[in-house]
């Protein structure tokens, strides 16, 4: 066995010599790379990849009842186990992992299953079991779930977090909110990382930018929102700040980017937006991810209002590019801008003067690239050595 000392635990992990096979059969919820990527399919993504190259000895397995197209692939040599039947491949994701996915993870007598969206598909499925907590929202605002996922929460939750071998959470405030509601804090922190293509640009590459991203109709100024339109995210309480801006004059030429996913129980902002176009709201759509550090880089301002989150992946993102950086008073997301931000209540008001400050500074003084900003190679090679 090879032990760790993990946030002030002994963890025990299995070596090659502890067991029959060989530590070098890795299968993951498939789910988690469901095109077009979320928060949550980003940061699987990312450190999938980077955990292809750190472990080239190891058979990747990716358990879907996805078509292959609808799904996200870390890189060519990964196998897929797509659900055979027809029917079955419309049962809810989490009930398809407990069942027909646990059914073929279990024939390929997997060493380890991550469970990169928390919940499992059972002990025996694997020789150990991984889970990644990346928030809360279950017990903290399970109104703002889908209704299924907030179900299967309910029910699988805690057992499955109690049940894990071990587990990685994205930020030391889940770990936290995790020890408080399940009794069991992480054991390990795998922060998200940001890619290398998120930085500063020159005067060449901004340029370039500017010309590739007009025909998304986004153009500078513009204040930049990240975020799935759900609740949560609290984009009404932005849009209603930037409107009351616009309307006093005080953002004449500015835009306001809302870059995300429609996202669900949103018909309130919807109108909000459609009634306000006329201010200014763009909705790009769906942006390539190669477009996203341009995306970034050209705004005056990021702002995250959010009423709750994990961490906060397009906080470090704006900072590694220097844009700055608006966040809600929670502690996931000034964990994120590591003190790297302006910090205000989740409310109208607040975000008002909180624009008002940072664009009445000029570029010069709104750019600031400063703070440690981690690595998608640094997490995956801390979580390479718990799996290995």
């Amino acid at each position: 066995m090879r032990k760790y000392q993990i946030n002030g635990r002994d963890i025990s992990v299995a070596t090659a010599s502890d067991l029959s096979l060989p530590l070098s059969r890795i299968g993951i919820d498939g789910d988690a790379l469901r095109k077009p990527l979320s928060g949550v399919g980003q940061y699987v993504f990312n450190l999938c990849q980077e955990l292809d190259e750190l472990l080239p000895a190891t058979q990747f397995f990716v358990y879907t009842r996805l078509a292959p197209e609808q799904v996200a692939m870390p890189a060519t040599r990964w196998i897929v186990r797509q659900e055979p039947l027809p029917l079955a491949r419309k049962l809810p994701s989490f009930i398809w992992l407990k069942t027909r996915g646990a059914a073929l993870a279990r024939q390929d007598q997997l060493d380890v299953f991550w469970a990169g969206r928390t919940i499992h598909p059972g002990r025996q499925s694997a020789r150990r079991l991984v889970s990644t907590v990346h928030d809360l929202n279950h017990r903290l605002v399970p109104e703002t779930m889908e209704w299924i996922t907030r179900c299967s929460h309910m029910v699988w939750f805690d057992r499955d977090v109690r049940s894990a071998d071990i587990i990685f959470a994205n930020s030391q405030g889940t770990s936290d909110r995790l020890l408080h509601w399940a009794g069991r804090a992480a054991d390990m922190i795998i922060y998200p990382g940001v890619r290398p293509d998120f930085r500063p640009l020159d005067a060449a590459e901004r340029q370039a930018a500017l010309d590739t991203l007009v025909a998304l109709g986004i153009v500078p100024p513009y204040v930049l929102a990240v975020s799935t339109l759900e609740p949560r995210k609290n984009i009404g309480a932005l849009v209603e700040a930037f409107v009351r801006l616009k309307q006093r004059g005080e953002l004449s030429s500015h835009k306001l980017v809302l870059v995300g996913a429609r996202g669900w129980q949103n018909e309130a902002l919807a109108r909000k937006i459609t009634d306000n176009a006329a201010n200014g709201i763009v909705l790009p759509g769906y942006v390539p991810d190669k477009l996203m550090p341009a995306v970034f880089a050209l705004a005056d301002v990021l702002v995250m209002p959010s009423l709750y989150e994990g961490f906060g992946m397009p906080v470090q993102e704006a900072r590694a590019v220097g844009t700055p950086v608006i966040v809600s008073d929670v502690p996931e997301l000034k964990e994120a801008a590591a003190g790297q931000a302006q910090v205000v209540a989740p409310n109208v008001e607040a975000i008002e003067n909180a624009l008002l400050q940072i664009l009445a500074l000029s570029p010069h003084q709104r750019q600031d690239v400063s703070g440690k900003i981690q690595s998608w190679r640094n997490s995956a090679q801390c979580m390479a050595k718990a799996l290995t």
